[in-house]
């Protein structure tokens, strides 16, 4: 099946109203350090701050981190992300361009084994903060709204650019002006066995200066040499380096306070997407396990 066909099954179909519900909240602007218009947000205007985890933290991240709550490493990663977003702007939700790989499995007749590289999904996730104050309670409630996407995201797209009827209501929904994106362990490749390594110089931009930015900031997360780095991109027309810098900083304190979370005594529990085949409320489920105790 092509994708074109797949964007007119009811299979697909069925989706829209997960997309259309989840945009039907109040999106809040991010604070800006100086006016400009849109033209302004230009591939050569884009300046990047870069904060780091120790050795130690990453691979607490992501050796220890996941067993507490049976977590993946996004779920972290943007738990500490939407946190230091919202203390920023004072909303209790944060619009979010998610990217991913977009290798799904999708059709029974494709084998993406015989295929290398990234198709590149992106699709909009609104990420709402509930329990500010329990680390723990945070991080089960994003894991749980990123679980509920259909399909790791790629649905979003095939609806807004391959269904026509279904195109004009998704576009009419707000822009992200934040992505994220975590490319993986850069240590982790086969090239490593043969003496190569991540080069520390830059390769230069692959976009040229006169581009337009899409996102007023662009986070980027991946494991080089044993630590995690995490590269703020952002627009000099728009923002300072010092309001980068000083969210990119509460990022990782955040990022370090759910870490030490995890691997605390009192740190652990389950949530209802662990138990596929019985649905559950968080409440219902809780209540539950305190029972079994």
């Amino acid at each position: 099946m092509t994708e074109e066909g797949y964007a007119r099954t009811q299979e697909l179909h069925s989706q829209l109203n997960y997309w259309l519900d989840s945009m039907r909240f109040p999106i809040a602007r991010l604070p800006l350090d100086y006016a400009a218009v849109a033209q302004d947000n230009t591939v050569a205007s884009s300046q990047i701050v870069s904060v780091y985890l120790s050795t130690e933290q990453t691979r607490a991240l992501l050796q220890d981190v996941p067993g507490a709550y049976n977590t993946q490493i996004n779920d972290v990663l943007l738990t500490a992300l939407v946190q230091t977003f919202t203390h920023w702007t004072g909303s209790h939700s944060l619009l979010i361009d998610l990217e991913g790989h977009g290798r799904e499995d999708l059709f029974e007749d494709v084998d993406l084994s015989r295929t290398v590289g990234w198709f590149t999904s992106i699709f909009p996730v609104l990420l709402k903060l509930e329990d500010r104050n329990n680390p723990g309670e945070v991080l089960k409630s994003v894991k749980e709204q990123l679980r509920r996407i259909p399909n790791r995201g790629i649905d979003y797209g095939i609806l807004r650019y391959l269904s026509p009827d279904e195109s004009d209501q998704l576009q009419a929904f707000p822009q992200a002006e934040v992505s994220f994106n975590y490319l993986g362990q850069f240590d982790q490749t086969q090239l490593t066995t043969l003496g190569w390594k991540y080069a520390q110089e830059s390769s230069g931009s692959i976009h040229s200066p006169k581009g337009q930015r899409r996102h007023l900031l662009t986070v980027n997360g991946l494991v080089v040499e044993g630590r995690l780095k995490l590269e703020w991109q952002y627009s000099e027309h728009f923002h300072s380096w010092a309001t980068v810098e000083n969210l990119a900083n509460e990022y990782i304190e955040a990022l370090e306070t759910i870490i030490t979370h995890c691997l605390s005594p009192e740190a652990g529990g389950y949530t209802p997407s662990d138990f596929p085949e019985v649905e559950f409320s968080q409440e219902a489920l809780d209540e539950l396990l305190a029972e079994i105790n």
